[in-house]
């Protein structure tokens, strides 16, 4: 387990080591004996948590809470209805939740099912931003008895604080603008060299660091790659080159700290798709993360050099809108057998790299299991066994890191309105944790 060591280095403002005495107390005027510890106080965000309560009264019935606050000032929460045991303990890793969000032995179901609190914007997502400056900070409150989920649960019993980073101290990072490539690159403490690996997201667009500075945490230097609507990149995804991922590979693989020339690509969605890309028509990409991505080229044409592949197109028609107002978006993409969108699809068996597929069966955006199935197909007829799969029943479309919050429906940036994820949320969460497990063997297995 890792832990904080001395103070913060420069470069690393907002970080202040907190004392172990302050993160784990009675609350105050609370029964005295009674008190809620929470180990590590302090860690990384794909750390589990150990949970527990003590001077309760025998077979006790409590509530505990979580609440945090999103970068953007959002209030999340989550709760949980909990029994004491005989000498008046509770522990999340062996006591079962008989109720509130979720049920069963869960000893992170209060990070993984934090949702937003109130009816405002339920859709927003907790998204965590500036990940060197600030963690996502956590309260948990124990209360008396079994609490309906509201603002107010009654007298808090004991409190702990948390805090859940996203950064070490020791971890550099580099804001990255050289000719047009724009981006943050995290560099694992140490004089080197690491296996360097590009980490990209969908179609909402922007900067997103949180999983390249945790994948730096473990090892691996890492950009975190944006492509459009961010700085000086086009505002909206359109008309892609493969000119600027290239420049992308030849920064990672030309750093003195990583030990290239082989690198590793990780993308999730759109970000998938041109992962699937840069290994086909670049040298040394030897390890692609595809988390529901499709081997087809969507959305808007990318040049390849001599070869443009055209953007499978949406068809809006097919879009539908539940009774409560959600957009399913699932079938809006064309069929993709369709041989009049044949040159859209991505040659990966031209690729000398191991793919993994992470797939979430119940995925709502689009189609993510045939998309894998139809690459592993295409790669088996031409004589390749370079992938493996990992589909997990009910999870949806976002995979992020372990113990990252549900969310079954987002606010699309773009369009304004909410559009279904799919997924249930203890599968979900199930699916995040075992898959970033295997994503950090496979990338260290294939970059070294």
């Amino acid at each position: 387990m890792w832990r904080w060591a001395g103070a913060a280095p420069r470069g690393l403002p907002g970080f202040v080591r907190r004392p172990l005495r302050a993160l784990s107390a009675a609350a105050s005027g609370a029964p005295k004996g009674v008190e809620l510890s929470v180990r590590p106080p302090v860690g990384l965000a794909d750390e589990p948590l150990h949970i527990q309560a003590r001077g309760l009264s025998p077979g006790e019935p409590v509530t505990v809470r979580a609440l945090a606050v999103s970068y953007y000032g959002r209030l999340f929460q989550a709760s949980a209805h909990y029994e004491a045991d005989g000498a008046g303990a509770l522990d999340l890793a062996r006591d079962a939740s008989r109720g509130g969000d979720y049920t069963g032995v869960e000893p992170m179901g209060l990070l993984w099912s934090l949702a937003p609190a109130g009816m405002e914007n339920p859709y927003v997502r907790l998204v965590q931003r500036r990940v060197l400056e600030k963690p996502l900070k956590l309260e948990l409150t124990l209360h008396r008895a079994h609490r309906r989920p509201g603002p107010l649960l009654g007298r808090v019993l004991a409190s702990a604080r948390v805090e859940r980073w996203y950064a070490t101290p020791e971890m550099r990072a580099i804001r990255v603008r050289e000719g047009a490539l724009r981006g943050s690159f995290f560099l694992p403490p140490g004089n080197g060299p690491f296996p360097g690996v590009i980490d990209m997201f969908g179609d909402e667009g922007g900067l997103h660091e949180f999983r390249a500075s945790l994948l730096a945490c473990r090892g691996f230097a890492t950009l975190a790659l944006p492509y459009f609507a961010f700085e000086d990149l086009p505002p909206i995804m359109k008309d892609l080159n493969l000119d600027y991922f290239a420049q992308a590979a030849k920064f990672v693989q030309n750093h003195p700290k990583i030990k290239g020339p082989k690198i590793g690509v990780i993308g999730s969605g759109k970000g998938a798709e041109l992962a699937f890309s840069m290994a086909t028509f670049l040298p040394n990409v030897a390890a692609v993360v595809s988390i529901n991505g499709c081997i087809f080229n969507t959305g808007t044409a990318l040049h390849c050099g001599q070869v443009i592949l055209p953007g499978l197109p949406f068809d809006l028609d097919k879009i539908t809108v539940t009774s409560s107002g959600v957009y399913d978006v699932k079938e809006a993409l064309v069929d993709p057998l369709d041989p009049a969108y044949r040159d859209s699809i991505i040659p990966i068996e031209k690729a000398n790299s191991h793919f993994l597929f992470v797939v979430g069966e119940d995925d709502k955006q689009w189609n993510s299991s045939l998309y894998a199935d139809l690459a592993i197909k295409r790669l088996e007829e031409h004589g390749k066994k370079n992938y493996t799969l990992l589909s997990y029943p009910n999870a949806g479309h976002r995979i992020d890191p372990p113990n990252s919050p549900f969310f079954p429906v987002t606010l699309d940036r773009w369009l304004g309105v909410p559009i279904l994820g799919g997924g249930q949320c203890r599968a979900h969460a199930i699916a995040q944790e075992e898959s970033w497990k295997k994503i950090l063997e496979f990338l260290k297995m294939h970059l070294g």
